[in-house]
């Protein structure tokens, strides 16, 4: 069963903590990748499946291994922009490597892709169209949880972004995603 959805950690990447990209609280990236270790593994038990939405790592030359073995769960990867093929992503740690998925939450099937639809802010309020090719078709009454933005907004129309940045650096819970389904999209 599906524990918690989690997007966008950057694992090794620097710049990520400056203003003109996410903004992240952190003095280094050491410290930065320590508490999303910690923070995740808070949340994720030793059996817990999560599925992430894209962007894992920046560096990979050393960080995957570093990181991955350290990280409660089975993961299942969603491809963002950052990330390398499936068959490097299976290698360095993850279970199941996709494109995109479907699942149900909350009596609703939600499509989860790395990509918000096109149109969609990116952090603050400008709009973000980059990768509009690997971005989803809008279909009407979808629910769409997704990654990408680094927004600290969670939802954004009949969208839920679940990037860490979002989630005060940790995984969302499938029942906190849930419930915010339940909250906006009723069925």
């Amino acid at each position: 069963m599906l524990h918690a959805f989690y997007s966008d950690p950057h694992f090794g990447h620097d710049n990520i903590r400056l203003p003109e990209y996410a903004d992240r609280p952190f003095s280094s990236v050491e410290e930065m990748d320590e508490a999303l270790v910690t923070n995740y593994n808070e949340v994720v038990g030793p059996t817990d499946t999560v599925l992430w939405c894209g962007d894992a790592f920046f560096r990979f030359s050393t960080t995957p291994q570093r990181i991955m073995p350290r990280l409660n769960g089975y993961k299942v990867l969603v491809l963002g922009n950052h990330d390398r093929s499936p068959r490097t992503m299976l290698r360095v740690g993850f279970d199941l490597v996709l494109r995109e998925a479907f699942v149900q939450v909350a009596n609703r099937v939600c499509r989860v892709s790395h990509y918000p639809y096109a149109g969609s802010p990116g952090r603050g309020k400008a709009v973000d169209d980059r990768h509009a090719k690997r971005r989803p078709p809008r279909v009407k009454g979808e629910v769409l949880i997704h990654g990408h933005t680094h927004s600290k907004r969670r939802i954004f129309e009949n969208q839920i972004h679940v990037g860490v940045d979002s989630w005060d650096f940790r995984p969302a819970t499938f029942g906190e995603v849930g419930e915010l389904v339940r909250q906006h999209f009723p069925v």
